[in-house]
């Protein structure tokens, strides 16, 4: 993990944020709430506001009318969002207390602690229940439900939770809610670690009352729940509540009647869940948002598989919130051990909740992305290292991943989690130079030769008019297919580089980012002998296809930053002799581009950024087979050598030795960077 020795000034994510790659003051939670919450929200905070200022009433009402659109609802609709202080616990307990008449009785479906916690609340209440209870990885049956109500004419109300976050199952809810609807009873849904980051209609999912809180999906923090309650249901519950604090009615009355909060509201709490949701809305709302979320869980999930780890809730029942994985066999494993190690290396992950099974969570939630959690598992495979745990293969008929099978130029394989070890860099360089042709960037088309993943192409469609990608690899075109698939500016097709099926003068740009490496095997370093005849296929077609004054986009690193800008290239020194002829010298591609015609060559060279991104500074990155694939210089290491590098890394961080190392190392990346960019146009 960075521990901050080695700052690199500022680098965009992939993601989007523009961040100082700094050292992280606070640690990444890899929990289901409290959460990683962004700078933004924090600074929210910093601010103090009368709680009966006409202010703080605006955007309380504020707050309420977005939760309701956040359930897909309004006022209009008959839908109430009634803001409660404490957790969310306690707005589970303000409406099974206030909405459950004293002859009412409540169905509870139970399959994990917060089912369980709800049966706590009625029996403190004395509120007569009865429970549907299948095991903490089983779904409810809809059909049992109801066989329940029609059974039981006693049962008014019905509660269940929609993610249980106890093991990360996702509940039926709209099954579950049509039986509920059909039978004529009310229902409560749990949707505390879902509301926001799982798309719910409540209307549509038949929900009278749906409870969560600020600190979830939403990636607020901590101090107040919510209810988004039914107004008819609301009503008809009349003076039922047991409790004053908790009244749900009364609390509902004081915002709609005043604006205001019975008692002493959190209101940095609520500023800062104002920005959140402000943030939800900027990221594609709910909808958005499960994107990311997803994706999170995607990688998580194939990372923990590949070093062996089981979930514990089959795939098909898995939401993308927060996953429990199965303890390892061996006896060296002791969660309190691992989970202080990750927490002492700023991961910190949840243990389990389950009853009869012993596992500990990871959640996907909060500001958090593909690459914390690709650096959270390159952390926890350091860390079964440091523990010595061997991880037994459960399933025998599942290939393992090892670098020495994953043969050079086939990236099918890692071609899911690739943009999670490599980055785009250098885009504002390639702006800089597309800018120079006569056409205005808004309406110029551009090739991105050897596209990858579209990581690149991603970057520059927010400038450029029309955008190509064409990539020779089926897995890397597939994966950028999919991203691009609703944008019509960006065509992406499957290809070789060296025979381009373009009319000529078709294109003002064409950018080719470490890509040429690929295309031959390797040359003498001769700079005027005839060699790397791919490479020049490529270009004289890069020429043919390029209109007057296009210019042509080379992303390459130089020999000696490959042997001397990346910190662990000394550690498989036969693997960097044998990469660097692969790659043209720069003196070579110069001349290159001069055979072929180009003009006003120049060249530029981007200190301060690196490919691996965040990830390149972690000092347990090499015992990763994910951290490795980020450059395919490991994959040309032979099994001894990946051995005695491995053996080499986890010696300097027992011994402490690896901060000294990798400054030093770091030293000479500063002067020289990790790669060139080289441009020239066509006359």
């Amino acid at each position: 993990m960075n521990d901050g020795c080695y700052p690199l000034k500022r680098f965009t994510y992939k993601d989007g944020r523009n961040e100082p790659m700094t050292p992280q003051k606070d640690k990444l939670l890899f929990t289901p709430g409290p959460l990683t919450t962004s700078v933004t929200v924090k600074e929210a905070m910093l601010r103090d506001v009368g709680s009966r200022d006409a202010e703080f009433i605006s955007i309380v009402r504020e707050i309420r009318q977005q939760l309701l659109a956040v359930a897909g609802v309004s006022q209009k609709d008959g839908y109430e969002g009634i803001l409660i202080q404490g957790s969310g616990t306690f707005a589970i307990e303000s409406v099974i207390s206030s909405v459950i008449p004293r002859d009412g009785k409540l169905l509870i479906i139970i399959n994990g602690a917060y089912g369980k916690r709800i049966r706590d609340i009625t029996k403190r209440h004395g509120i007569a229940s009865v429970a549907i209870e299948v095991h903490e990885n089983t779904p409810p049956d809809p059909q049992q439900v109801r066989q329940t109500l029609a059974d039981d004419s006693e049962i008014t109300h019905v509660a269940m939770v929609h993610c249980e976050t106890s093991s990360g199952i996702l509940n039926p809810v709209h099954e579950i809610g049509a039986v509920v609807k059909d039978l004529q009873r009310t229902f409560i849904v749990d949707a505390m670690s879902s509301f926001g980051g799982i798309p719910l209609n409540v209307s549509e999912a038949k929900i009278d009352f749906l409870v969560s809180s600020a600190n979830k999906c939403i990636e607020g923090v901590p101090g107040f729940s919510l209810v988004i309650a039914d107004h008819a249901q609301l009503l008809a519950s009349g003076s039922a509540a047991r409790t004053v604090c908790l009244d749900l009615v009364a609390q509902w009355k004081g915002l709609e009647d005043s604006g205001q909060f019975r008692f002493t509201p959190p209101t940095q709490v609520l500023l800062a869940f104002r920005q959140a949701l402000r943030e939800l809305d900027d990221e594609g709302g709910a909808a958005g948002r499960a994107i990311r979320y997803a994706t999170n869980h995607r990688a998580l999930v194939h990372g923990m598989r590949r070093m062996n780890f089981r979930e514990y809730v089959p795939a098909e029942l898995q939401s993308h919130i927060i996953t429990s994985f199965l303890f390892p066999e061996d006896p060296n494993f002791e969660f309190k051990k691992f989970y202080q190690r990750l927490s002492d290396k700023g991961m910190v992950i949840y243990p389990g909740k389950l009853m009869k099974v012993d596992c500990f969570r990871i959640g996907n939630i909060g500001r958090i992305f593909e690459s914390d959690i690709e650096l959270l598992l390159t952390t926890i495979e350091s860390t079964l290292l440091e523990m010595k745990v061997k991880m037994s293969d459960r399933d025998s008929s599942r290939p393992t991943e090892t670098s020495h099978t994953v043969e050079y130029e086939d990236y099918d394989s890692t071609s899911e989690s690739y943009d999670s070890t490599r980055v785009p860099i250098g885009v504002p360089i390639i702006l800089d130079y597309l800018a120079a042709t006569p056409t205005a960037l808004s309406e110029q088309t551009v090739l991105d030769a050897g596209c990858g993943t579209g990581s690149c192409l991603s970057e520059l469609r927010r400038h450029v008019g029309k955008l190509h990608g064409r990539e020779l690899n089926t897995g890397m075109q597939q994966v950028a297919k999919e991203r691009f698939a609703d944008n019509p500016a960006v065509h992406i097709e499957q290809g070789s580089i060296t025979e381009l099926p373009f009319a000529d003068e078709t294109f003002d740009g064409i950018v080719c980012n470490q890509v040429l490496h690929h295309l031959d095997p390797g040359e003498s370093d001769d700079a005027d002998c005839e060699g790397f005849p791919n490479v020049r296929s490529f270009f004289r077609e890069a020429f043919r296809v390029l209109r007057p004054h296009g210019c042509l986009v080379i992303n390459t690193s130089s020999h000696q930053q490959h042997r001397d800008g990346f910190w662990w290239s000394t550690l498989i020194p036969a693997a960097i002799d044998r990469m660097v002829p692969r790659f043209p010298s720069i003196e070579r591609l110069k001349n290159i581009f001069q055979q072929t015609g180009f003009v006003d060559f120049a060249t530029s060279v981007p200190l301060e950024e690196v490919l691996q991104g965040k990830q390149y500074l972690n000092p347990a990155g090499p015992l990763s087979v994910a951290w490795r694939a980020g450059d395919s210089s490991w994959s040309l290491a032979t099994e001894d050598e990946l051995a005695r590098a491995t053996n080499k890394v986890t010696s300097m961080l027992d011994d402490d030795s690896m901060d000294a190392f990798m400054e030093e190392r770091e030293q000479l990346r500063a002067k020289i960077g990790q790669t060139t960019f080289l441009v020239a146009r066509k006359p």
